[in-house]
């Protein structure tokens, strides 16, 4: 398994547009890649930091979200979200 995983910075001001994102269309989007095993989208409150998680049965697949997220950063900026982190990495375990 592979996954992607992602840090991201919020405009706390836009919270309800950036959930309300998340909900119709980043997650469902998400759900629907080739190879999709598991998702985790996370806010930390004390940093306001967004913490992303995306596995994959395959690194082709991981690879090719990852391509498919790099290419959406314009969308999440015009909802108050910049990238900070974005990298693929192999799982080495899951319980």
């Amino acid at each position: 398994m592979h996954a992607v995983v992602g840090i991201w910075s919020a405009d706390e001001n836009r919270r309800t547009e950036q959930d309300w994102e998340l909900r119709t269309a980043v997650v469902p989007g998400t759900a629907a890649q080739p190879g999709f095993l598991d998702g985790y989208w996370m806010r930390d409150a004390e940093t306001g930091k967004v913490h992303t998680v995306a596995v994959f049965d395959t690194e082709p697949h991981a690879r090719a979200f990852k391509d498919y997220v790099a290419q959406a950063t314009q969308a999440a900026a015009r909802v108050g979200m910049t990238i900070d982190i974005l990298a693929m990495v192999e799982v080495s375990a899951h319980a």
